[in-house]
């Protein structure tokens, strides 16, 4: 029967057999079950049959309800029996669900069948294991530190990621998995006394402080002696099924506390029973199914897969325990769900012959708006968004009462806007209006006209999927309630798991290990060798040991670890020792010197001579463009929005834009040119798009064609691909001015190819085209606007440095839903590969299998062919001719093959969302960067992808390819590890910026040192600096300098702060540094502070113009420049006082005496010599 909602819900809770609610489309269900959770006294359970729609009705809730008490647990990101183990994150999650069911803090809890038929570590047992610290408390940190490993933390040198846990002083830094910011717990000796989150990236605790702090699990095993010790026991059950070496391998693991990845899979081995999600629940808990039928066919699809997993690592010979010691079976899951249930929710209407379900029923009039933007050109309408607003005009004209919503108070505002400029009046109620505490039903029904505000339609700010239309038996909306999106098209929803984002790489060495090459600046290539400790005067002192050809070693003390750069190069080849006493370093180091003036010196002028030249200054950003922005159908990132607000800005300036994006593939420099098109075409220009492939042409003609396709814009591509007379077609289109985007190869610089009025160039990946074409690409320069990108990194401080004379951008964040890649190291054999592949394929994907050897790949991808009997395979290699190997990528693109059997030449191929799969044959043959590089051919969009690496079964690896391949399968977060994997990249990426001709200079001295030397040069014209730093020196012969292992264990970590401070410019810097080292390390020891105070004094000298400083008997000295400013006058005031301290010795030296022998003494000299140089923005 049809009902009103009000009626509904009232019926619902006085009744006690299940009922059936149908047609309820959109959200219109959402906002029924969020009235049933006000009225219930008891805890809600929805059941729905995917973890996507689970987190959109989570979104829709809290949207209706508030975030409080609203809850998801999900099921793993894994398949049973899988090598990977589940992401960090979702764990937390599914842990942090469970505390809040058993402290009683859920009012509703969304789920799927998936993770109710998993089964989960004891009740009793997650009970135990919580520790609940609060401030006060008299509780050792040795308890502690001995409880976290058995939680599942592991024990690092500085806390990143969640699950770790690091010591130093009376500190323990924690990373809970429910938090987004990292614990610090400080204790005073057995009392802890404060609890506060950090920063990551600054190390600096936040000034609120929290009272207690719940400690849970962050892995679903517990791994205390006594659950370990009932694993091994556990062992024996399956001598039949696995070899004893593995078994043995896993006491092993067992008997070392060693986590690995998959142990997830083995969770019954170390518990006597486990439970499941329903024996957390209350008895009282109110049940509610969404889309049965969906749900049981969801339910029996997930254990006919378990099923299959299981059979097939038992073939495989893998340690593997029965299905239902980890799973209810489909059948149980029915069951219980027939005894449990009380609601269940319909999108469709119920047929009359439909008697699966019985007991009281209820059909509601409700439509989504999913189809309101489709149709428009029937309708007569000029767009899809003119289409809407006819309709908005239509219903408002009726009475219909109407309600929109906008994600964010911005949004808000913007939406107003462009709804204003098109006719409807839109209203933002500040604090009025609040979808949580507006009352729905109520209003429904009663028509209350209040709320429309005098005929403006409300926007309410906040998430919501999608909105729904209530209407009568004429079809016509007695009520509507629209997104933005719905009006304007779809934005991709961000998900809920944060995702890291790509680290910048800074210049330090705590990435530094014994062995490494280092470039010291007066001695060369050497190699660190490690921390020493020597005696200097009456304590002992840190310092850097080198060694050098012939054995030789220099000792650099703290006070000279700028001098000291890690040494990186392209090709990742040993350098060749330099020889102390060798002129051969000083000849080496002078022609990089003289390189790198040249370079800055001619980016200097080139950035004049554009800064003098007048171009088109094109239009600020209308509706239009307003209206091309809102319909991309993502979320832009930060870095992504600074970029396009940097070309913007560029465009509307008369100065011509030439400036260059640096992004990895799939982070988004596709729309910043977009963007900058539209710009373009918006103001009657054309664009030209130049790429140095055909598919790449062919990807970009795809993409521009389907964002521009609500625009009047005509997108054109010219290639190869194209005929001679379509070809001809295109061009006169061009010249008179028809077609507005042009995409081609080099094609496009040919002579025939005139535009009537072009406006923008885009360059995608300059450095891949010939010095021809680069000359013509300069011409254009001249003329119009350019936009180059590239999607190779360019180092962060050669980008630091070269601000303000190339015009750089750089796109460091992933986008919205991207996740890390699994990535396992496994010995090769068929079983491997095919359950890599049918995975894959299963779920609609492709793979990419990566064999780097020409002579053989043919051969493997018949063997491949042999293994995998019903799945297409391409294979394809360099050597190809260029035609052929285009048309093999294109079909892959088009999905004619399942797996694309290749050599490295994917490495800088395409992005292709569907392929989510790579299998790297003979990893151990690769560089680190290089397998960096492959797997990120992978996990390009919202679906998980992995990276098996194969190694050959009888293969002995050599430890540092074991290291290597580690390293790899450990760095599975997002932008992990790019600070080691991407030095090769950055080093193409700095040739790409510089000219190729550079690169031999950089081998030649190493990536950091190259940088500096470019840092200082531009530093010279600028004369940003009065004195540079390896000129500077400091000489104070009483002061004990050293960080003591005691306040800093990791030598890696000393290391890096001796660097950081030797490296410091700026007083406010440092400053700045030891506030951040007393937050992370505690209070700061006085050789530490010396260390500061040193460096204090470095930075006086270096503002002022004074290269050196020496103290010495009570004498302060200053070594003076010819150029060094100073008030003459002042000075010769100052000589001329009775018992003046000064002395100066004409020209070079400036002596105080009566200094005393203190830091703090000879800061306060230094104080007072300021009064006789000229005022600079600084203080000491």
């Amino acid at each position: 029967m049809n009902s009103s909602p009000q009626k509904a819900v009232r019926q619902l809770i006085r009744e006690s057999r299940c009922t059936n609610w149908y047609g309820l489309r959109g959200t219109s269900k959402t906002m029924l079950l969020s009235e049933v959770i006000r009225q219930l006294s008891s805890m809600v359970v929805i059941i729905t049959e995917s973890y996507e729609k689970a987190e959109q009705l989570q979104e829709d809730l809290e949207w209706f309800l508030g975030q409080e008490g609203i809850r998801l647990f999900p099921q793993w990101d894994t398949l049973p029996y899988d090598n990977f183990s589940p992401h960090g994150e979702l764990v937390g999650r599914r842990l942090s669900t469970l505390e809040a069911l058993l402290s009683e803090e859920v009012r509703c809890l969304i789920t799927t069948p998936q993770a109710l038929m998993q089964k989960l570590m004891p009740r009793a047992e997650f009970m135990k294991a919580r520790r609940l610290l609060e401030v006060g408390d008299l509780v050792s940190m040795e308890s502690l530190l001995r409880d976290l490993p058995e939680l599942g933390y592991v024990q690092v040198d500085r806390v990143e990621e969640t699950g770790e846990f690091s010591t130093h002083g009376e500190m323990i830094d924690l990373f809970l998995a429910e938090f987004e910011k990292p614990l610090r717990l400080g204790w005073r000796k057995d009392r802890l006394y404060t609890i506060q989150h950090f920063q990551i990236d600054t190390q600096l605790t936040d000034t609120a402080e929290l009272e207690s702090l719940n400690i849970l699990p962050v892995r679903e095993v517990l791994y205390s002696e006594r659950h370990r010790q009932f694993a091994r026991q556990q062992l024996t059950k399956y001598r039949d099924q696995v070899a004893e070496s593995l078994r043995q391998h896993m006491r092993k693991r067992l008997q070392d506390a060693e986590f690995f990845p998959g142990m997830e899979s083995l969770i019954p081995l170390f518990y006597e029973g486990l439970d499941t999600l329903l024996d957390y629940l209350p008895k009282d808990a109110y049940i509610v199914l969404d889309e049965a039928s969906k749900t049981a066919e969801r339910a029996k699809h997930f254990y006919d897969e378990v099923f299959m997993e299981y059979e097939m690592s038992v073939q495989q010979g893998n340690l593997t325990v029965p299905p239902d010691t980890m799973y209810l079976d489909h059948r149980q899951f029915e069951a219980e769900m027939d005894r449990r249930v009380r609601l269940q929710c319909f999108q469709q209407r119920k047929s009359e012959d439909d008697e699966s379900f019985v007991g009281p029923s209820t059909l509601f009039n409700t439509i989504d708006n999913r189809g309101l933007r489709q149709g428009f050109e029937k309708a007569g309408a000029v767009s899809a968004v003119g289409h809407v607003i006819n309709l908005l005009q239509e219903w408002r004209s009726q009475g219909s009462p109407i309600f929109l919503t906008a994600k964010t108070q911005t949004a808000a505002d913007h939406f107003r806007q462009l709804l204003g400029d098109l006719g409807i009046e839109a209203i933002v109620p500040d604090g009025e209006l609040n979808s949580t505490t507006f009352p729905w039903l109520q209003w429904m029904e009663s028509n209350n006209e209040q709320v429309n505000h005098r005929g403006a339609l409300p926007i309410f700010v906040g998430t919501l999927s999608g909105g729904f239309r209530w209407i009568d038996e004429s079809g016509q909306p007695t009520f509507a309630l629209l997104t933005e999106e719905e009006i304007f098209g779809e934005k991709n929803r961000r998900r809920r798991l944060n995702r890291a984002q790509i680290q910048a790489v800074g210049n330090s060495l705590e990435d530094l290990n014994e062995g490494d090459h280092v470039v010291h600046l007066d001695y060369g290539i050497g190699r660190y060798m490690g921390l020493t400790k020597i005696p200097v005067g009456t304590s002992d002192s840190d310092f850097m040991v080198l060694e050098y050809a012939r054995n030789e070693k220099v000792y650099v003390p703290v006070q000279k670890f700028h001098l000291v750069q890690k040494y990186v190069n392209a090709d990742g080849q040993s350098p060749k020792l330099n020889k102390l006493g060798d002129k051969a370093w000083t000849k080496t180091r002078s022609k990089v010197a003289k390189a790198v003036e040249d370079i800055a010196e001619e980016l200097t002028e080139i950035y004049a001579a554009r800064k003098a030249r007048k171009g088109f200054s094109f239009p600020k950003d209308d509706s239009e463009m307003q209206e091309f922005e809102l319909s991309f159908p993502y979320e832009e990132t930060p870095d992504q929005n600074e970029v396009i607000g940097h070309v913007k800005s560029d465009m509307e300036s008369e100065m011509p834009m030439d400036r260059l994006i640096c992004g990895d593939v799939g982070f988004g420099k596709t729309e910043v040119a977009m963007r900058a098109a539209f710009k373009a075409v918006s103001a009657g220009k054309q664009v030209a798009i130049l790429v140095p492939t055909t598919i790449l042409a062919q990807q970009h003609h795809v993409s521009f064609s389907k964002r521009f396709e609500s625009s009047a814009a005509r997108v054109e591509v010219i290639s190869r691909f194209r005929s001679l007379g379509e070809q001809k077609e295109v061009l006169r289109g061009l010249r008179e001015g028809t077609v507005d985007i042009l995409i081609g190869t080099h094609r496009l610089l040919s002579k025939d190819v005139e535009f009537k009025d072009l406006g923008l160039l885009v360059v995608d990946e300059e450095q891949r085209f010939g010095v021809k074409h680069k000359e013509r690409i300069k011409q254009f320069r001249a003329e119009v606007d350019v936009l180059t990108m590239s999607a190779t990194p360019i180092p962060r401080t050669l980008h630091m440095s070269l601000t303000g004379i190339r015009d750089l951008s750089i796109i460091n964040s992933a986008p919205a839903d991207r996740m890390a890649v699994r990535t396992r190291l496994l010995k090769s054999n068929d079983y491997i590969i095919q359950e890599a592949v049918s995975r894959e394929i299963r779920r609609g994907g492709q793979v990419y299998v990566v064999h780097n050897r020409v002579e053989s790949i043919f051969q493997y991808g018949n063997y491949l062919k042999d293994i995998l009997p019903n799945v297409r395979i391409g294979v394809g290699h360099g050597q190809m001719g260029e035609s052929q190997l285009e048309r093999l990528m294109l079909d892959f693109m088009d999905g004619q093959y399942d797996v694309l059997v290749a050599t490295t030449i994917i490495e800088s191929g395409l992005d292709i969302p569907r392929a989510n799969t790579i299998i790297i044959n003979n990893a151990d043959q690769f560089g680190l960067s290089q397998l960096y590089q492959l797997r990120g051919r992978v996990g390009r969009s919202n679906v998980q992808a992995y990276a098996y690496l194969l190694v050959p079964q009888e293969k002995i690896l050599s430890n540092v390819a074991q290291e290597r391949l580690k390293v790899l399968q450990e760095l599975n977060d997002l932008g992990a590890g790019f600070k080691v994997a991407s030095r090769d990249l950055e080093l193409r990426g700095a040739g790409n910026l510089l000219g190729s001709e550079q690169s031999g200079h950089i081998a030649s001295v190493g990536l950091e040192l190259y940088t500096q030397m470019i840092d200082r040069a531009v530093r010279r014209i600028e004369q940003a600096a009065l004195v540079s730093l390896e000129e500077m020196k400091v000489q104070i012969g009483f002061l004990e300098e050293k960080i003591p292992e005691s306040y800093i264990k990791s030598t890696s970590q000393r290391l890096a702060l001796y660097k950081h401070l030797s490296s410091i410019q700026e007083i406010d810097q440092l400053w700045e540094l030891r506030a951040g080292i007393e937050n992370r390390f505690g209070a700061i020891p006085e050789s530490v502070i010396n260390l500061f105070k040193e460096a204090q004094v470095r930075c006086w000298g270096q503002r002022f113009g004074v290269p050196a400083i020496e103290y010495k008997q009570n004498k302060l000295r200053l070594q003076l420049l010819p150029t060094t400013r100073m008030k003459h006058d002042a000075l010769v005031e100052w000589l001329s006082e009775p018992n003046s301290p000064l002395r100066f010795h004409p020209e070079t030296t400036l002596e105080m005496l009566q200094v005393p022998q203190s830091m703090d003494g000879i800061l306060a000299g230094l104080q007072q010599f300021q009064r006789i140089f000229p005022e600079v923005e600084t203080h000491v």
